[in-house]
């Protein structure tokens, strides 16, 4: 089946505030048959799946599955979402999958969303790019203005980690900008100082010869927790009664989505002109963002402990950035 391109720019990269979804469940009725000869009761696979996802990496691997028929008889829905309210609108309108910052994802849970943790697919894809040239160093950004795309986001809250890390909380005037139009700001030179997400951090460099990324955040991150365990930012969220009814689909999902995941990260050419093509992005920007990306979709069970590591550094600061409290086992999907 066709899908038609969605237009949009590189700038909406950046807005990553993202919702859940709710689900369809249905119970077959007890038959009063012997159990012994009881029938099995099969689960026909759904006829089709709708997954909501942004205009940015996590939504690349989705597309790839539906180039490639990943799930055979079942088709995928791709709708992208904008804004959070389309979220929370895919998030009550009966969205079986859902590619959503993992704080939102957490956050929706504790409040009652039908909804778990499917995997992870973003890991540590936020850059801090500069073109103040006394900038040299984290240390170097004592005393300055920075500026961050998105308050209370995963760029935000990393963001201000690092700096305590540094001994810098108090020495950094933070600035709020539109993630919109804080690249526009920063190639006019109203700013030198943005910390955004990927693909954004490349385009800003291949635009601005000055440009300079500045920040490993993954190095950052181990030095903050004193672990290996990665910095996981974004995942793929799956209804819990959607889960429960149709286990193989979800697995085949999350075995396809694995697999389309390592397709777009040897495949940066292609995958490029796929996110031009669907999403309006710029191919050649976005292949050469994908090296810079870790593109490795771990299941939520193997995913947890970097989750759990991740969420417990926020609740300490921001309780509210995860709904108040660590989420429960059964918002990691088995």
């Amino acid at each position: 089946m066709s899908h038609p391109p969605v237009k949009t720019t590189i700038l909406s990269i950046a807005a990553l505030s993202a919702m859940l979804l709710s689900g369809c469940g249905a119970s077959a009725s007890p038959s009063s048959q012997d159990a012994a000869t009881q029938p099995e009761v099969t689960v026909e696979a759904p006829a089709e799946v709708r997954v909501s996802g942004p205009a940015s990496p996590p939504s690349l691997p989705i597309l790839r599955m539906i180039e490639a028929d990943a799930l055979g008889d079942t088709d995928i829905v791709f709708d992208r979402w904008e804004s959070a309210d389309q979220l929370t609108a895919a998030a009550t309108g009966g969205h079986e999958f859902v590619a959503a910052p993992l704080t939102t994802g957490a956050t929706l849970a504790k409040g009652g969303a039908d909804l778990t943790l499917l995997n992870v697919s973003a890991w540590a894809v936020m850059g801090l790019v500069t073109s103040d040239p006394t900038i040299q160093s984290v240390a170097d950004l004592a005393g300055t203005q920075l500026h961050i795309a998105m308050r209370a986001s995963a760029v935000d809250y990393t963001m201000q980690l690092v700096l305590e890390q540094h001994g810098l909380a108090d020495s950094v005037e933070i600035v709020y900008v539109d993630p919109m139009n804080g690249p526009e700001q920063f190639l006019s030179g109203q700013i030198s100082s943005l910390v955004t997400v990927e693909p954004q951090v490349t385009m800003l460099q291949a635009r601005d010869p000055e440009a300079r990324s500045l920040i490993d955040f993954s190095a950052e991150w181990a030095d903050i927790t004193d672990s290996k365990l990665p910095l996981p930012t974004a995942g793929t969220f799956v209804n819990g009664s959607f889960a429960a009814e149709h286990e193989e689909t979800t697995t085949a999902f999350q075995e396809a989505y694995a697999e389309a995941a390592t397709w777009v990260s040897e495949h940066p050419e292609e995958a490029g002109a796929l996110a031009e093509r669907e999403l309006g992005l710029p191919g050649a920007i976005v292949a050469a963002a994908i090296p810079k990306i870790e593109w490795d979709a771990q299941p939520a069970d193997e995913a947890r402990p970097a989750v759990e590591q991740y969420f417990s550094q926020l609740v300490t600061r921001w309780p509210e950035s995860v709904g108040g409290a660590l989420p429960e086992a059964s918002f990691y999907q088995r």
